[in-house]
């Protein structure tokens, strides 16, 4: 298991993608840890939106808030391959590395730490600001048959709206899913 540990994060500090990985342990499938790592490389930092159904299942549940939703939802690959296009646009140096990646049986569980620059499109509002952030954040997918079938996650929402400057609405008011 260590060689296998080793040689990921050797394959994971070399490629063309950073991918940055402090530490993996893997004790389960590490088909679905080189899954993850594949789709961080091509859909986070990439950012080809188009191929978010090689990752994702055709359904899948999310725990996650994107789009502003409360709640458990079940998405499809198009509504990460937005996500994907809204980033690329609103901040087109965005990278995502991963600090530390455990997989064990059907899940992997990244954390991760996002940068990049907010240049372009509106944001809750705020105007671009060509303003960097760095922010951390923890993901954890559920993988079947090779496809994420489930997620969750989270970032830390509040350190980019502050590194931003950006005014934003913090109430409890949901904002419309789509």
């Amino acid at each position: 298991m260590r060689l296998f540990q080793a040689s990921i994060l050797v394959a994971t500090l070399f490629s063309v993608t950073p991918l940055v990985a402090t530490e993996i342990v893997c004790d389960g499938n590490e088909d679905n840890l080189s899954t993850y790592l594949e789709m961080t490389r091509i859909l986070f930092n990439e950012r080809q939106s188009e191929r978010a159904a090689e990752y994702y299942a055709d359904e899948f549940i999310s725990h996650n808030v994107d789009g502003g939703g409360l709640g458990t939802v079940v998405r499809d690959p198009s509504h990460m391959s937005r996500i994907w296009e809204h980033s690329k646009v609103a901040s087109p140096d965005r990278q995502l590395i991963n600090d530390l990646v455990i997989c064990s049986g059907d899940l992997v569980v990244a954390r991760v730490t996002m940068k990049g620059t907010r240049v372009t499109g509106e944001m809750e509002g705020n105007p671009p600001n060509g303003r960097r952030y760095e922010t951390s954040a923890t993901d954890t997918y559920r993988f079947k048959f090779g496809k994420v079938i489930e997620r969750w996650g989270n970032n830390d929402s509040i350190a980019m709206i502050r590194q931003l400057g950006l005014k934003v609405d913090l109430s409890m008011t949901p904002l419309a899913t789509e």
